[in-house]
């Protein structure tokens, strides 16, 4: 079956005692209780995407991958998982203090094969957002600050705003503070080790499972260059977020006709973060509203965008 159309999939949603219900504003079909998160494009067994509607519908993003390879992913695809994941994170309360680590260190700690690197685009101004830690802070300082419970005092500290890039590297510690809305691009993997949880406990009056071993052969106290990053935009119609190992991010708010992007040797995932439009290929084309994402195939060869009248938008693609 061709793959030379766009492909809308089913979000899935995470129920967790820090989310919200900010998606509401885009979604009429979240589940009751606190939504922290939207996996709008995942091959993974903690959430796998299904395409929504068309000729493929029901066929998961992973027999998508395994069917079709090269022609879904890019010509550089050699095998395994659909390589890139995007969510939506809705954190009206703080998430963990958490870290995530490389491949070698995936490998060798027997928790999969991939890394997690990650970005994170901030959506509206508010929240907190820590990210690495402090100068001078070393393993020792850290542990010191673990046991006596002053783990924040070793982070850096950031009150983000709409428009802010956070690059996240593998084996960096950080946490998601109360407040914050982001879109979030990262490898394939959902390997998380939290080192704090704020004295929380879960749903069932019980502190939540940490990984303080793992944490804190993870954590690179030696990582600097942390904050908010703001791209340059070009004449004001697009500017790129990232231009990493793993993927690539780009911003495109262009209100006067179609976008025409060729070429395309890699997939694409376009994200609509306002506004409406359709996103065409030679083989069909779908309506994409605020808050939604759709996939185009590489094999599709190229593809454009149409805003109708107007629409702010991400297009993500993996690296190869």
């Amino acid at each position: 079956m061709s793959l030379g159309v766009p492909l809308l999939f089913k979000p899935v949603y995470k129920v967790v005692l820090w989310g919200g219900r900010r998606f509401e504003r885009w979604r009429s079909d979240l589940p009751a209780g606190p939504v922290g998160e939207s996996w709008d494009l995942a091959d993974h067994d903690a959430g796998m995407s299904i395409v929504e509607a068309g000729p493929l519908a029901g066929k998961s993003l992973r027999e998508l991958t395994a069917q079709h390879g090269p022609a879904l992913v890019g010509k550089g695809f050699r095998g395994g998982a659909f390589p890139i994941l995007v969510k939506l994170i809705d954190a009206t309360d703080q998430l963990s203090v958490q870290v995530h680590p490389d491949e070698a260190l995936a490998r060798s700690l027997g928790v999969g094969d991939n890394g997690k690197a990650e970005c994170w685009l901030v959506l509206e101004d508010g929240g907190a957002l820590y990210q690495g830690t402090r100068p001078g802070v070393d393993r020792a300082a850290f542990e010191r600050a673990l046991a006596e419970g002053r783990v924040a005092e070793t982070l850096n500290h950031f009150a983000p705003r709409a428009g802010d890039l956070f690059l996240m590297n593998a084996r960096t510690v950080h946490a998601l503070g109360a407040g914050c809305l982001v879109y979030e691009l990262q490898q394939t993997s959902d390997v998380t080790f939290r080192v704090w949880d704020w004295g929380r406990v879960g749903s069932d009056g019980q502190p939540r499972a940490l990984h303080v071993r793992e944490a804190l052969e993870t954590i690179d106290f030696s990582l600097a260059g942390f904050g908010p990053q703001q791209p340059a935009w070009q004449e004001g119609k697009s500017r790129t977020l990232v231009d990493g190992q793993y993927f690539e991010l780009q911003e495109l708010n262009a209100p006067d006709g179609p976008v025409l992007f060729e070429d395309l040797d890699r997939c694409a995932v376009i994200t609509c973060l306002s506004g409406q439009g359709v996103v065409s290929t030679r083989g069909g084309s779908v309506e994409l509203g605020a808050g939604r994402t759709v996939l185009v195939p590489a094999a599709a060869g190229s593809f454009s965008v149409d805003q109708v009248p107007q629409m702010h938008y991400l297009v993500a693609r993996p690296k190869l």
